[in-house]
């Protein structure tokens, strides 16, 4: 069982071009412009963050169709289930507690009593721990985990100069692109609609809002 520990890639030159999966998936002409794109640049490897697409889905996309055209690896990465497993078994006994009380709460008679009042006040908390359980597990943990697979991979190459590129969910590709920042990995961030096909060097997160996906 992996635990994670995200540390810095020592001796190694690394680039990762960042690209929004919806970007790809849903614009016009998204595909010509990714055509072009890997055509302009050297990539060692392409990591996927799949979510909830099954893999086997995957493999019959464009987007696989287009990385084995040219020729470039590609690895999915995400959560491991047994890392979800005691927050999951949390969120789903909470869940289950809140469904008994909801229960009871709406036999009661008198909902406006202090013990009704006392009850949706309990039903009302454990909800929202529940939602920041949800998002934590989301927004937090989960792209900590993508990044700390991402490492693995690149420890995996025997080169000292690195060029990938990561398929993003937009959901957490912020987050993705902080952690990667922090881990002396130099950033740039893939834009669909320049028709130019330019890539653009993101500096800071105040940068990023700046920009149109």
């Amino acid at each position: 069982m992996e635990v994670l520990e995200i540390k810095p890639v020592r001796n190694k030159e690394i680039i990762v071009y960042l690209v929004k999966i919806s970007n790809i998936k849903s614009k016009p002409n998204a595909n010509v412009n990714l055509f072009e794109f890997l055509s302009r640049i050297n990539v060692n490897f392409a990591t996927i963050d799949l979510e909830n697409e099954n893999l086997r889905s995957f493999n019959k996309s464009t987007l696989a169709k287009i990385l084995e055209q040219y020729k470039i690896p590609y690895y999915t990465v995400d959560i491991p289930e047994y890392a979800m497993g005691y927050l999951m078994t949390e969120i789903i006994g909470r869940e289950d507690q809140v469904n008994e009380l909801t229960e009871e709460f709406l036999s009661m008679r008198n909902k406006e009593s202090i013990k009704g009042l006392n009850l949706k006040s309990w039903i009302d908390f454990l909800k929202e721990e529940i939602d920041e359980k949800k998002l934590f597990l989301q927004l937090k943990l989960r792209p900590e985990w993508i990044v700390k697979k991402i490492l693995d991979i690149i420890r995996s190459k025997n080169n000292n100069e690195i060029t990938f590129v990561h398929f993003a969910q937009d959901n957490i590709f912020n987050e993705t692109m902080n952690l990667l920042k922090d881990l002396d990995i130099k950033v740039k961030v893939y834009d669909h609609k320049k028709e130019n096909f330019n890539l653009n060097l993101i500096i800071n997160e105040e940068e990023l809002e700046q920009w149109k996906y």
